[in-house]
């Protein structure tokens, strides 16, 4: 399999990349035979070697479904991140290259430690959520618009561990792009029925959290 990033990405992810505070680890979920699993596989490898705090696995869905199951992975290609051994609630299904390649870079800085400032009071309104939340980001790789939504749930979900965020790349998975009929992108479903459209603020992400 061929490299996914090329020497000069490679130095500029390396760049970003020494900013990790705290190890994190990063971990694929694959099928032999379906589509993008050996790409992420080797993208994740990549991007784990630029840094000594990043540590990737790759596990096989079938085989290792008990694992999958643990951390709520259910489709392939499948990539979350764990803090101290401990699930963020953040998933990446497809390859988050493009545009998507900041919205990893967010996740893996953010999991590690390295936290963006946010209003006391929406920090406050996230952290009270008491009930299991799905947020879904729908998008496509070439839409530079799309890592802002994603992001926006990624940091969501690492202040409660009661609620996912989820990257689909909507060309992949085209089963779950008809059945929530996307027809443009960002997409953003929560716990599969509210949604949001395009580039919102995360005051607007945190006020559909309130009504669900």
């Amino acid at each position: 399999m061929s490299e996914i990033f090329n020497k000069e990405v490679l130095n500029q992810l390396k760049q970003g990349l020494n900013k990790i505070k705290n190890p994190i680890k990063i971990i694929t979920f694959i099928e032999s035979g379906k589509p993008l699993c050996d790409e992420v596989v080797t993208m994740m490898m990549q991007l784990a070697a630029l840094n000594n705090k990043i540590k990737f696995v790759e596990y096989d869905l079938i085989k290792n479904a008990d694992l999958a199951e643990k951390y709520g992975i259910d489709k392939v290609p499948g990539t979350t991140i764990l803090a101290s051994d401990k699930p963020t609630g953040i998933k990446f299904y497809g390859i988050p290259s493009g545009h998507e390649i900041n919205s990893l870079l967010f996740a893996v800085l953010e999991s590690s430690g390295i936290v963006t400032p946010l209003d006391a009071k929406l920090v406050d309104a996230i952290k009270q959520i008491n009930k299991k939340i799905n947020i879904k980001v729908f998008v496509s790789l070439q839409c530079p618009h799309c890592p802002k939504a994603v992001m926006t749930a990624c940091k969501i979900a690492l202040l409660n561990k009661n609620i996912d965020a989820e990257m689909i790349q909507t060309n992949l998975y085209s089963d779950l792009a008809n059945k929530f009929k996307i027809n443009s992108v960002p997409r953003i479903i929560f716990n599969d029925s509210d949604d949001l459209l395009g580039v919102q603020p995360i005051e607007m992400f945190v006020d559909k959290l309130k009504k669900l």
